[in-house]
């Protein structure tokens, strides 16, 4: 499965996120992903990426689970951005959480690695 996202910068909060000792924890078991300090954020901008986000809400995934009552699940799967860099798509258990919205965790800085930027579009292949 291929979903495609242009990338634009959101709060900058899940940089904090990734890096909680429990999270990052889980990161490195359940993905095998020693995360870089931030995700990249991608939206989703034709019918047939969001088709799959929207199936990717309903499979089950690897599950982040909060060790602490502020904070909720989510849903992982590994994927390969670009074909390149590997990494795990991020689903927050949120209801508002919006369904065109994608966030990539990976052991570097996707950006960096790639020489991309904001309004760039990115390919990123779902992995079994």
């Amino acid at each position: 499965m291929i979903v495609k996202g242009v990338i634009y910068t959101d709060l900058g909060e899940a940089g904090g996120f990734v890096q909680i000792d429990w999270v990052k924890r889980q990161f490195q078991e359940k993905l095998a992903i020693d995360p870089f300090p931030g995700t990249l954020n991608l939206r989703a901008d034709d019918d047939e990426s969001l088709a799959h986000l929207k199936s990717l809400r309903e499979m089950a995934g690897i599950e982040i689970t909060p060790q602490e009552k502020d904070f909720c699940t989510a849903k992982c799967f590994r994927v390969l951005v670009e074909g390149k860099v590997p990494g795990a798509l991020i689903l927050p258990h949120v209801a508002d959480y919006p369904v065109e919205k994608m966030e990539i965790v990976a052991p570097v800085s996707i950006k960096q690695t790639l020489g991309v930027k904001d309004g760039d579009l990115l390919s990123i292949e779902i992995l079994p």
